[in-house]
């Protein structure tokens, strides 16, 4: 720490003397407005004769004398005594200002533009962000006028300076712990307060709440919100968010402490435990564990806060937010930041509001322009459901109402009916069918996701018929449901009773997307139904999907898998004259002189069928013309006429 001598040396300037903690003197300590031409390091080491010609020395130096007079060798004014040309000086002497005017054996407020008691409520000291702290830390303080003459002690103004500061008269006297008000109430000091540079509205409030945070100059409002994330570290009280102003950027810290300038009678207040569970900034936005009830339609509800209005009711302060992440119940962000609800929750069900871990989004740094839809989506009348409506939602006596809403795709009243800690995630119809089989089903996906997010909802739930979510998806072609489930943790291949798995179900109805989502997920691509003996890929050409019989071939279908009557693809391609599905075949690998379970080769059964186009295509792919006859030599019977493909493949009989 470097002090200011108060004795002019033989030079005529006022030296600099530096210090290390355990030598520190009893020093006195300044505080002031900064005006034009302050005294700075530099120039208490440059030249005296220029120094003193600077306006802002005599402030120096009627300090010093003051100081000098009442018997202290040394005093620290802020100007002059912090290097400001490093950055790395400036920060520590900002983190560690709030100590040294703590540990001062006095501090002189100096206040310009006062030149009598009268005008003392109206000095512009009481309005500047750094003069908060020089205010509260010092045991002694002194006021001065324009003329350096005593105007009082904090002791005998404290009643006039609490007037005009809102500052309770035990926090000047120093009979209240400054520890013992709430982060909302201290942050509220400061809510009217300025600063020239953006940063210091934070950097000023540091010794407040006994933090400390490296100086970045340049990060204007992040300075803030590195503030509070900093005093979320070492504190757990919910007044913290308690802050109302239509700048939150969607998130649930205040942007400046303007925003707590109507909360200094915020106090905590816990009905329900004896300690808050602690909280932390993430990447994605603050994690905390926090009451929570549902209130409105699109994810609109209450983050309820361990805080009160003084005096008041029990009635705890409540922040509106909205479920951001596909009504999960896993983000939100803060909406309606203007105004709190006070909650009386004896009207309430305990069930409608439990703890719940969530993420809020802690803001954002640039503000967004509202859409026009986007400000009908923030009035607050009407997106807040009326007590009969809400409780008539929420279906209590009605243990089916999950099953129905989720069936029928009501999101709204499915989200409602999950923030409840009572209702069963799981439920089954007399079929056993879940909720999220229901929506999966219907092809529901905003209701599928909500669901699937709930940690006691089975994923992988099963009904009477042994089908799963997934299953229902696949077998009605529910491509966002599809690929939703298949993001989780589940049995991508999970068969049915009768050995279907979505894969196959998905091929035998032809729909193709889902198979493409399936198979890149992993699914079994040979697995085959006991009952019908048949792979997805037979099951796709039997019933003439073609766009699926191309997805599987180009994910690497086997070609040469049989039917239940033990014939291939190509076989059954041949024998029904289709060339196109010849030609896919062959392009895809499969083999050209497979026999079936007769022995019969493809090339035998496109001349059997008297295909002529079919044969050409085989002869040009180099089918061998001697298997146009069967086992034992067998020679086929043309069904058409003579033509010279048949000939050519079999010119004995054609």
């Amino acid at each position: 720490m470097r002090l200011l001598h108060t004795t002019e040396s033989h030079t005529g300037i006022f030296e600099i003397t530096e210090f290390t903690d355990d030598r520190i003197p009893p020093y006195a300590i300044l505080s002031h407005t900064w005006e034009g031409e302050e005294i700075t390091f530099q120039d208490m080491h440059a030249d005296a004769f220029h120094t003193k010609q600077k306006n802002g020395y005599n402030k120096v130096q009627r300090c010093c004398h003051l100081a000098r007079a009442e018997g202290f060798e040394y005093v620290w004014i802020d100007s002059c005594c912090i290097d400001k040309t490093s950055s790395a000086e400036l920060s520590e002497a900002i983190n560690s200002m709030y100590r040294w005017y703590q540990e001062a054996e006095v501090c002189y407020a100096y206040l310009a533009d006062v030149p009598s008691r009268k005008e003392f409520k109206e000095s512009r000291w009481f309005t500047r962000g750094w003069t908060l702290q020089e205010l509260i830390a010092p045991t002694k303080l002194i006021f001065l006028d324009e003329e350096w003459t005593e105007l009082g002690s904090k002791a005998d103004l404290q009643q006039a300076i609490s007037e005009c500061t809102r500052i309770p008269i035990g926090v000047l006297s120093g009979d209240d712990d400054i520890e013992s008000f709430s982060i909302a109430q201290r942050m509220s000091w400061a809510a009217e307060r300025v600063t020239t540079r953006v940063e210091d509205r934070a950097y000023s409030l540091l010794g407040l709440f006994g933090v400390n945070i490296p100086l970045i100059y340049g990060e204007r409002e992040t300075a803030f919100f590195r503030l509070q994330e900093e005093i979320m570290r070492v504190s757990d009280d919910h007044s913290l968010f308690a802050w109302r102003s239509p700048d939150n950027r969607g998130g649930l810290l205040a942007t400046s402490p303007a925003a707590f300038i109507g909360s200094h009678n915020i106090v905590r207040f816990n009905p329900f435990d004896p300690f808050n569970t602690p909280f932390a900034a993430t990447s994605t936005g603050i994690d905390l564990k926090i009451r929570f009830m549902g209130i409105g339609p699109r994810g609109l509800g209450l983050a309820i806060l361990h805080c009160k209005e003084e005096g008041g009711e029990e009635r705890l302060i409540a922040l509106y937010v909205r479920d951001s992440e596909f009504l999960t119940m896993e983000r939100f962000e803060r909406v309606h930041s203007e105004v709190f609800k006070r909650l009386d929750l004896r009207k309430y069900r305990p069930s409608q509001y439990p703890m719940r871990q969530m993420i809020i989004q802690a803001g954002r740094l640039t503000r967004h322009r509202k859409s026009k839809d986007r400000g009908k989506c923030d009035s607050i009348t009407p997106d807040i459901y009326p007590d009969a409506t809400l409780m008539a939602l929420m279906g209590f006596g009605e243990p089916h109402a999950l099953l129905q809403a989720a069936e029928r795709g009501l999101e709204d009243e499915v989200w409602l009916l999950l923030t409840r800690s009572d209702i069963e995630g799981n439920w089954r119809s007399p079929r056993g069918q879940t909720p999220l089989i229901y929506a999966a089903q219907n092809g529901h996906e905003t209701v599928a996701k909500m669901l699937a997010a709930r940690r006691d909802v089975i994923i992988d739930s099963k009904d009477d018929e042994g089908k799963t979510p997934l299953w229902w998806a696949a077998q009605a072609g529910h491509e966002a449901t599809v690929k939703m489930l298949v993001e989780k943790s589940i049995d991508i291949d999970a068969k049915d009773r009768a050995g279907w798995t979505p894969l196959a179900i998905a091929s035998e109805n032809g729909h193709a997307g889902t198979v493409g989502i399936l198979l890149d997920k992993g699914a079994a691509i040979e697995v085959q139904s006991p009952k019908f003996k048949q792979t997805p890929l037979l099951a796709a050409v039997r019933n003439g999907h073609e766009e699926v019989v191309r997805v599987l071939l180009e994910k690497g279908a086997n070609t040469d898998a049989r039917d239940p009557k033990g014939r291939t693809l190509l076989l059954v391609a041949a024998g029904r004259g289709d060339e196109e599905r010849l030609r896919v075949l062959l392009e895809n690998g499969a083999d050209i002189e497979v026999r079936g379970p007769t022995g019969e080769t493809p090339l035998l059964a496109a001349v059997r069928g008297g295909y002529e186009g079919t044969v050409k295509v085989l002869l040009e792919k180099g089918a061998i013309q001697s298997t146009a006859r069967g086992w034992g030599g067998a020679v086929p019977s043309c069904s058409g006429g003579a033509s010279r493909h048949c000939q050519a493949a079999s010119p004995a009989w054609c």
